[in-house]
């Protein structure tokens, strides 16, 4: 081999070396690209008879069903939330979640053909999924879950307009904490105040065919109750329990809002915070949802039917509701209970206003509220003035529904 030759070997071999180098990454880039998935009727292919799975951070599902023609339904907390969907343009899917829309790019990766991933066009946030099955698994975090709604998550919107429904087929664990002040004709009547924790879950039971059963008790712990027994003292402790039990049939127009059922007491209270009676009587509620706002009545009848006192309870009490959903997880409005009692024939007015928020913490909604209510009507001897409440109200699983075989 001449000097020449050898030279030129020596030239080539890293020459060739850097081309085949070259090559490699030029085709492994490719081979794991994001391809565009754009055309309107690919798109709708996409995304007809999509269903979308994401599992939050305690273990809970949520999942989105997207049919043919452009509606959709979230499956989320027990609640079925129905939606809609378009394909905009000829790179985009957007879902309306209650008040916001969200719309999505997706592509698809060319060396996986399971994996996508979904840009949402305004913050620009990419989320990675498999689809497996037909169903769209969701990859990465879910403490990613937030406020805004998404294919496979709700928005606090929809939350919000779930949680003002007392219908809801979502289960509540409802805090709150009420401050009482009095005035009245009785000596020191106006010097009086009181605090009470009221624990009052709220626990639905779906029915194979739609119906609910509705069971909210409400177990108040009371706190320098004012008694007055020729003077004004201080009580603490537990009053007497509460609860209703209501049967909500499903209707076609899911618009309207019924349940029928019984509310009673229980005389659970110590310290002579109670009646000393057990009480008992019928409930109605009737009403109607709309995506901006929800109204209704809700009367009650109650009367003793056993006891060791000498108490007679023969009360109506009629709740009015009206909630304003601006959207964002906000809600306000005004739901005063008016009540009379038979026996005395004395009417308790009050004017109420609320305001709530319903925010997502690590994929677990919280609905966040207070409500003021100010006394027009009642005992002229002595009753409440005013009554402000802090309300704390996590979503929970109803286990107990699980336990029977009911619900999720």
């Amino acid at each position: 081999m001449s000097i020449s030759e050898g030279l030129g070997l020596r030239i080539l071999k890293p020459i060739a070396v850097g081309t085949l180098l070259i090559f490699c990454f030029v085709a492994l880039a490719h081979a794991n690209e994001w391809i565009p998935v754009t055309g309107k009727e690919n798109l709708h292919k996409y995304m007809s008879g999509k269903k979308l799975q994401r599992t939050l951070p305690n273990g809970n599902l949520i999942r989105g069903e997207y049919n043919h023609d452009g509606t959709g339904t979230l499956f989320a907390w027990g609640a079925t939330i129905p939606r809609t969907w378009e394909v905009k343009g000829d790179n985009q899917v957007c879902i309306n979640a209650e008040q916001e829309i969200a719309c999505y790019q997706f592509e698809r990766n060319s060396d996986n053909e399971k994996l996508y991933r979904a840009r949402e066009v305004v913050s620009g946030k990419v989320t990675e999924f498999e689809v497996i099955g037909g169903a769209a698994i969701t990859i990465g975090e879910p403490e990613t879950v937030d406020n805004k709604g998404g294919a496979a998550k709700p928005s606090a919107a929809e939350l919000a307009a779930e949680l003002s429904n007392p219908n809801s087929a979502v289960a509540t664990l409802t805090f709150k904490n009420q401050l009482r002040w009095f005035e009245g004709d009785l000596p020191g009547a106006d010097d009086q105040s009181s605090y009470t924790l009221l624990f009052q879950p709220g626990l639905p039971f779906v029915l194979e065919n739609g119906d609910k059963l509705i069971w909210r008790p409400a177990i108040p712990f009371l706190v320098d109750q004012p008694v007055f027994a020729g003077g004004f003292g201080g009580e603490t402790g537990f009053g007497d329990i509460a609860f209703d039990l209501a049967y909500a049939p499903k209707l076609s127009d899911s618009s309207l809002m019924f349940a029928y059922g019984i509310i009673t007491s229980l005389p659970t209270a110590t310290n002579d915070l109670g009646s000393g009676q057990w009480t008992l009587g019928p409930e109605l509620l009737i009403g109607k949802l709309n995506p901006k706002w929800v109204a209704g009545l809700f009367p009650s009848h109650q009367w003793d039917v056993a006891g060791w006192t000498e108490n007679q309870i023969n009360i109506t009490s009629i709740q009015v509701f009206y909630t304003y959903l601006p959207g964002g997880g906000w809600s306000v409005g005004s739901g005063p209970t008016i009540t009379y009692d038979w026996e005395s024939e004395q009417w308790t007015v009050p004017l109420q206003i609320n305001a709530g928020k319903t925010v997502v913490w690590h994929g677990r909604p919280w609905k966040l509220s207070a409500e003021v209510n100010y006394y027009v009507e009642k005992a002229d001897d002595f009753g409440p003035e005013w009554m402000i409440s802090l309300n704390i109200a996590p979503v929970v699983k109803n286990g107990l529904a699980s336990l029977i075989g009911l619900g999720d």
